[in-house]
Order: structure tokens, then sequence, then C-alpha cells
């Protein structure tokens, strides 16, 4: 046990070497375990919580992936491994297969999977057993904040285009709406890639516009929660087309309004977060108790008919909508809580 601490953690004394310069010693077996040498370059980085991390600057770098498949892999199968690989941060993912040819099936989920779902990949080499992707997008391209952003208006978008194909009853409307859900999806692989490459790499995470690794897993969560409000919306517009009928004018006013509360809790909670806004971000979460009471007192007066189960769901759709923002909100609370403690 004392030497597997020893492997992780060593105390060793600051010395001042000169007038203003400090130095420390490193253990060797670390510095042979890293591959360093003398005059390697180190970085060094101030952090938050008083500490002080030093890295190299191609620490975890990955580079390559090869999966293989076969005749007995789903379309679904390959996306989830795909997925996995682009997550997981490689810059090349090969797949093959062993002495056959990959069926066209499964050719073509793979360029399905690239053009629609895998923000800054390429298909750049393929034949009868093999297709090479490589992901262009550089790593800091976009910042966490812009990105999200986007996230954001797309997934606003959906949600309001949704509610207006649900006035007209437009299916043709609707059907584009779960178009856009493609265009989240992409933001939310390629931000959940970078907050992975993140945990690895120090210059990852700054460049990302992130301060502390820690920031990853709330982010993690808020990247999740933006995705399904973009699914509830999603949802909403595939319920249009079991509607028998228009629904009554002044129940659509009401489902209007719940539309725009849960909306502008959304924003909030996004632009508490930007802010990084605890007193925002409080009062971000207790407005969702409204939007919550005005949908159960639309849902118990609603009168039985036709439409009676589908606008219920619609009207589920949207409480999700406000108490994922809630969430949001919490990770806002949770991160910024320290502007608000009094340390004795």
């Amino acid at each position: 046990m004392l030497d597997r601490l020893t492997d992780i953690k060593q105390i060793r004394r600051l010395q001042v070497t000169g007038g203003s310069t400090y130095t420390v010693s490193l253990p060797k077996t670390w510095i042979d375990e890293l591959k360093l040498e003398k005059n390697s370059n180190i970085t060094l980085i101030k952090n938050r919580n008083n500490s002080i991390t030093l890295f190299q600057e191609e620490q975890n770098k990955k580079i390559n992936a090869i999966a293989f498949i076969g005749k007995s892999d789903s379309k679904e199968s390959i996306r989830r491994k795909i997925i996995a690989m682009y997550l997981s941060g490689y810059k090349t993912i090969e797949i093959k297969t062993k002495g056959m040819e990959i069926p066209s099936m499964h050719r073509g989920a793979i360029r399905d999977l690239v053009r629609t779902t895998l923000m800054g990949t390429e298909i750049i080499e393929t034949s009868s057993e093999r297709i090479v992707l490589q992901v262009l997008t550089q790593l800091a391209q976009l910042s966490f904040d812009v990105a999200l952003k986007r996230m954001y208006i797309t997934a606003t978008n959906m949600h309001q285009d949704a509610i207006e194909a649900l006035k007209e009853l437009d299916l043709e409307f609707a059907e584009e709406v779960l178009k856009m859900d493609d265009e989240v999806d992409r933001f939310s692989l390629y931000l959940l890639r970078n907050l992975n490459l993140s945990l690895e790499n120090v210059q990852v995470l700054l460049d990302s516009g992130l301060e502390k690794p820690s920031d990853c897993l709330g982010y993690r969560t808020v990247v999740k929660c933006v995705e399904r409000i973009a699914d509830h919306a999603g949802l909403i517009a595939k319920k249009i087309k079991y509607l028998d009928s228009a629904i009554e004018k002044k129940v659509l006013k009401e489902i209007e309004q719940i539309s725009k509360d849960s909306l502008t809790v959304f924003e909030n909670s996004i632009t508490a977060l930007s802010k990084r806004d605890y007193e925002m971000a409080e009062k971000v979460a207790a407005s969702v108790t409204q939007v919550i009471d005005k949908e159960k007192k639309l849902m118990d007066s609603l009168k039985q008919n036709n439409n009676t189960a589908i606008i219920k769901l619609i009207l589920e759709d949207m409480r999700r909508t406000a108490e994922y923002s809630r969430d949001i909100s919490e990770i806002t609370i949770d991160e910024t809580v320290q502007s608000v403690i009094a340390e004795s």
C-alpha cells in the first residue's frame, strides 16, 4: 500500500536558488515513466484551489483508434462504437473488417453518422474493407460557452417551432423540427468530447474556457440537460399528428403561455451559468415551481375529449423543459456557492 502511495504522492521541500527563484525536485521514477529528459518543456498552471499542476505539452495525446466490425454487428452497434471513440478524443478512427467487404447498409450508416452527428469529422479514406474517419475540428475552435450557446439557441428554436406547428396542426413543419435535433446532437457530442479531453489535458481545459477539472463534471450534466430539452421539443412535434382536431383557443392560449414561461426559465438558467451568477441561478430555481403550478392547473381543468391525453403529454414535455432548466441552475449554484459563503 505504501509503495502505491509513493507512486502518486511524495512530499518534497521547496528550495531557493538565487534571490527570486524557487525549485522543487521531482522523483526520477516519475521522470522515467513520463519519458521526460533534460531540457524538456514543462507547463505550470496555478489552479483556483491553491494547487499547482505540472504537465507536458503532448500529454495523453490520442491519435489513432481501430475498430473491427462484422456482418453480425447492427447499424446501431457500429454507431455506438464510433461515437464512443469520438468521445474518447481520437483524431483518426478506422473501421475495418477481417477478410470481407463492409456491407452497404453499414457503409451508409457510417456516412450518415459522419454527415449528421460528428462535428468536424470527415471520411478521408474508403475501400471495400476499411473506412477511415478523421476529426478535423481543432479542440479550442469553439469555447465551451460559445458551443453551449449555439446548442441552447437550436433547442429553443425547436421548442418555439414545435408550438407554432401545434397551433396550425402543420405536420410538415413538425417534421422540420425533428430534423433540427441532429444539430443539437452534433454540439452535444462535440462538447462531451472536449470535456472528456479536458479531464486528461489541462491545456485543452484552458483552451475550452474552463478553469478547473471539476468544472467538467457539472458542465457534462448541463450538456445532457440541454440535449434532453431539445428531445422534449421533438416529442411535442411528434405528438401533433395524433391530435384529432384543432385545440380549443382558450386551452391553446394557456399552452402558449406555459411554453413561453418554460423557455424564459431555460434562457435565464443558461445566462446565470455563463455569468456564474449565484443570485440569478437561485431565482431561476425558485421560479420553476410557478411553471409547474400553471401546468398542473391547466392539466386539472382540461375537459375530457379525444385530444386530452395528447395535450397532457405535451404539457408534460413543457414541464420537463422547466425542470431540466432548474437542474442547470443548480449546477451554477453548486459552482458559485463560494461567492456567498463567509468563511470564519
